[in-house]
Parts: structure tokens; sequence; C-alpha cells
């Protein structure tokens, strides 16, 4: 457990922000190892094939992801107010919730996978693998939903650690069980959707066993299940917003996904590749933005206006620096990169495509940091619709640049419009944050006594 309302605002958001980059790693780990394995080991339609399922998948858990991190925000304004009872009350509504969401999403999703993936133009070389690895993740959406919801309670009591540990066991076990499934047992893209699915299994028992016998306020048994339906509302007025958000990223994922797609398998690969390693290298920027959050959330519920706003604009200025001094490294080594997923003598268009990807990323990469703090600053506030209109913006612009620019400079269009949608959610952000009416959301009243826990 963290309080993070005294001492220094930017050792408090980086030292708690550090589990949650090395949990992210980890988690993108499943996805990136799949990638990776499927590319060498059985080839370049495969890793397409992995890549095209993202923005599907993404589409359908992108709700119960946002929801979760609403749950974070709501959890940290009542550890911050010291409001212990509500904090349960809280718990086992927001986990029911999130098990009625979960058995939606998974049938809804099962059934939509052949409607997407024709709506994303998936190449016909590729349907088959693509549905297959969707079927299998949709099925066993269960595990990561469970992690994902204790993740965020955890996180909103200041404990970015234990997800963090569980979360690495589960890593490894992926990776074994893609080597295995793979090259052993030559299942190809099913066998890498099977280790993801066992291994968000391991990480999910462990999150339950732990949180149960050792933090007192979610000892939740199952007859001790209630649902409250005021906070239930407050879930819903908190969750949904970000939850939305969420939605938004997705939609735009698959808008440009299907603009990547009509490239063909080519484009789709070298898109795949690069994105793989902007996601890992973007992990310090997003996650600090999101442990400005936790602390954000746990001020505004203590009442403390101004360590808010200054926390937010030393940890903004560091985030963006930080992005600077990364861009430097990766841009001489993109080509090198890019080569990690794929054999630059099987397929050099792809690779070339790749390192131009992440050239133009990364030459206006500080951009992001700025944004993911904005967004980060009005979710711990609970401004969950300037939090959405930061997305929303960001997405529209990149999205209508991408299409806009497609007749003229071909696939360059969809990492030329990145930048672009950037800049268009900062100003949207800053913006807002200048007027001075986001300190009017905040749920609590201000009591700055923070529960003890009994371990």
């Amino acid at each position: 457990m963290r309080d993070m309302t005294t001492g220094s605002p930017v050792k408090l958001v980086l030292s708690f922000s550090l589990p949650m980059i090395l949990g992210s790693a980890f988690q993108q780990l499943y996805n990136t190892v799949d990638s990776i394995v499927v590319g060498r080991f059985v080839g370049a339609n495969a890793l397409a094939a992995v890549g095209a399922a993202f923005p599907a998948m993404f589409f359908v858990t992108s709700f119960m992801i946002g929801l979760s991190m609403g749950i974070t925000v709501i959890v940290a304004q009542l550890f911050g107010a010291g409001e212990t009872e509500r904090l349960k009350t809280t718990f086992s509504t927001s986990f029911l919730t999130m098990l009625l969401l979960t058995v939606i999403s998974t049938v809804v999703g099962y059934f939509m996978i052949d409607p997407l993936l024709r709506l994303l133009n998936t190449p016909a070389e590729i349907f088959a693998d693509t549905a297959t690895y969707l079927e299998i993740i949709f099925i066993g959406l269960l595990p990561m939903v469970i992690y994902n919801f204790y993740s965020a309670v955890l996180r909103g009591i200041g404990d970015s650690k234990t997800p963090l540990y569980f979360l690495i066991i589960a890593s490894v076990v992926n990776v074994v069980l893609d080597l295995y499934f793979v090259i052993e047992l030559h299942m190809g893209v099913a066998g890498v959707a099977y280790a993801t699915v066992a291994a968000q299994a391991v990480s999910s028992v462990f999150c339950i066993f732990y949180t149960y016998y050792r933090i007192s306020f979610f000892r939740v048994g199952v007859r001790e299940m209630v649902f409250d339906q005021e906070l239930f509302r407050l879930v819903i007025r908190y969750g949904v917003p970000t939850a939305l958000q969420q939605c938004i990223v997705s939609m735009g994922m698959m808008a440009v996904s299907g603009l990547v797609n009509s490239f063909g398998a080519v484009t789709m690969a070298a898109y795949t590749a690069g994105n793989k390693i902007e996601t890992f290298v973007a992990l310090p920027a997003m996650n600090i933005g999101n442990a400005l959050s936790t602390f954000v959330g746990q001020n505004a519920g203590a009442g403390k206006d101004e360590r808010v706003r200054k926390g937010f604009l030393s940890v903004t200025k560091i985030n963006a620096l930080l992005c600077v001094a990364m861009s430097l490294v990766i841009i001489p080594f993109a080509r090198y990169l890019i080569m990690i997923f794929i054999d630059v003598n099987e397929a050099p268009v792809v690779v070339e495509q790749g390192a131009e990807y992440l050239v133009v990323m990364f030459i206006f990469y500080f951009m992001q940091a700025v944004m993911f703090c904005l967004g980060g600053f009005f979710r711990g506030v609970g401004d969950m619709k300037t939090a959405l209109a930061v997305s929303f913006v960001a997405l529209s612009v990149r999205c209508i640049s991408a299409y806009s620019m497609a007749p003229f400079v071909q696939h360059s269009s969809v990492w030329y419009s990145i930048p672009i949608g950037w800049l268009a959610g900062c100003l949207v952000g800053l913006i807002a944050y200048r007027s001075g009416k986001w300190n009017r959301y905040t749920i609590t009243k201000g009591d700055s006594n923070p529960p003890s826990v009994e371990i």
C-alpha cells in the first residue's frame, strides 16, 4: 500500500510506475512473443495473422479494460479519503459487474469474428489463421478480465508491485508454451493463442488468492458479495467514460487496420512489427500517465488541489524528456529492431516499411507522453468526459488524416497521421486544463486519512 498524499510527487509517481512499466512489458510480451515465434518459425503470413487479430480482440475487450481503469480512480479516491467500508462494497459491486460483462463479451466476441475480419479487409490468405486465433482468445477471455480487475483495485490502493510478480510468472509460462506448442507440436497460430490463455489463467489465480488472504477490505467471500446500486452508478459514472475511451481507441485501431490491410500482407507484417516495437517503448510513458492517475486520485480525494496541480506539471515534463531520450536511441536502430521479427533476406520490403514507420513515429514521440499525462490527470480528478475527448479527438484526427493522405503517399499515410493525431489530442487536453474546471469532479469530501490495512 502507498499513501501518495505526502512526499515528492515526481519520486512517488516514478517509483509507483516502475512496477507498472515492468508489468505492462511482461503483459505485452504475450502478444509480442506470439508474433516473434510465428514470424520466425511459421512465416510472414502467420505474423500478419496475429497482427490482424489484435484490433478485433482489443475492440471486444476494450470496454472491460476501460471499466477497470475507472474502478482504479474510484478506489484511489476512496482510499485517499479513508472510506474503508465503501471500498469493500465497491470491490464486490465492481467484480459482479465485470463478471456479467465478461460473459456478454465472450458470446458477442465469438460470433462477431467473421463480420469484424471482413470489415477490416483481412486478406484471404490469412483469414483462417486470424479467425482461429480470435476464437481461442475469446473463449478464454475470463482470466484476462479477472487479472485486469484485480490489478486495478490493487493499483488504486498504491500496490503496483504485486500484479507484476504474478505477471512475470505468467509470462514465463507463456514463452515456454509458445515454443512448445509451435516448434514441438507444430500447432501454428492456434498454439500461441492457447499459450496466451493458459498464461493469463495463471496470473488471475495468483491475484485472486493474494488479494483474498492479504488485503482485509478486499476479503469478500461468495456469500458476502453484494451489489450496491448507488456504488454501481458510481462505477458506471467513472468507468463507462473510460471504457468508451478504450472503445474509441479500439475503433480507431480498427479503422487504421482496415487501411493497413488494404495495402496487402507486406504492409500488414511491417505495421505489426513496427507496432510491437512502438508499444513496448510506449510502456514507460503510458504507465507514468497511469501512475499519475492514482497520485491525482488520492490527492484529489484528500482535497489537495495545489499538490495535484504541481505534481501533474512536474511529472509531465519528466515524461516528455524521457520520451525524447528514448527516441534518440530508437531512430538509429529502427531497421535492426524490425529484423527481430522477420528475416531481411526473406522479406526486405517488410523491413524497409517497418523501419520507416518507427522513424516517423519517434521523431514526434514526446507528444504522446504529454497526452498520456493529460489523460491520467483527468481520469484521476474524475473528469472522465475530458479524458474521453482527448482520445476521441486524437484518434479521429489520426483516422481522417490517414485516409486523406493515402491516395498521395500510400502506406506511409498510416504513420504520418499518428503525430498529427497526438498534436490534436494535446491541444484539447491543455485547453481543458487551463480552464481550471477540473477540480469539481471529486467524489469524496477531502478526509486525508487513508485507511490502515490489515495484512
